[in-house]
């Protein structure tokens, strides 16, 4: 199985970079995918921790419900890149079986374009936003907002990267995969 997802998404095409880039891909995925499993595993035991205490011992804790919403941050925006790689954003797709395929691939680049500038300004405003939260505190932990706020950034690069190898390899095999197409639910 690990065999067949690895040929489904590396390409014996292209040079070095491209299989470096898939590479990167890959392993940054893997690792987003695993590190927001966990957060939400550590989530979902936080949060049933708080309600057996709440409710059965009639005593809270004062940090479960702080961290879970910061988690769940975390867990959006390494999330965000896995959509990205795997070309699931919301769209709307209804006539693109109107389109020719050459005609998709200049959409989707256009696209991608445009999904770059954004999140390039993502990651630039994030970076500000977390830097300049560095000084503060949260309320119940007592952590700096900047590990918080420095979801939105590292989200935002993680997207930037899994968009690049995306468009690099649709630009390199000139052609679009059918969930660009649009899927039926």
């Amino acid at each position: 199985m690990r065999a067949r997802f690895l040929l489904m998404h590396f390409h014996p095409q292209g040079g070095s970079t491209m299989r470096l880039l898939a590479m990167t891909s890959f392993w940054l995925a893997w690792a987003a995918s695993l590190v927001a499993r966990l957060m939400l595993v550590a989530v979902a035991l936080m949060i049933v921790v708080q309600v057996v205490l709440r409710f059965g011992f009639s005593y809270s804790l004062p940090w479960p419900e702080e961290a879970a919403r910061y988690l769940m941050i975390w867990i959006v925006m390494l999330s965000g890149s896995l959509l990205v790689r795997d070309d699931q954003l919301v769209r709307v797709d209804f006539l693109d079986y109107l389109w020719s395929s050459r005609l998709m691939v200049w959409r989707n680049l256009t696209f991608r374009l445009l999904l770059a500038v954004m999140l390039g300004v993502l990651v630039w405003q994030g970076w500000d936003q977390a830097t300049f939260a560095m000084r503060r505190t949260t309320t119940a932990l007592q952590i700096s907002w900047f590990w918080v706020y420095l979801a939105i950034p590292v989200g935002g690069a993680l997207m930037l990267i899994q968009m690049l190898a995306r468009a690099v390899e649709e630009i390199s095999t000139g052609q679009v995969k059918a969930a660009d197409i649009g899927e039926s639910l």
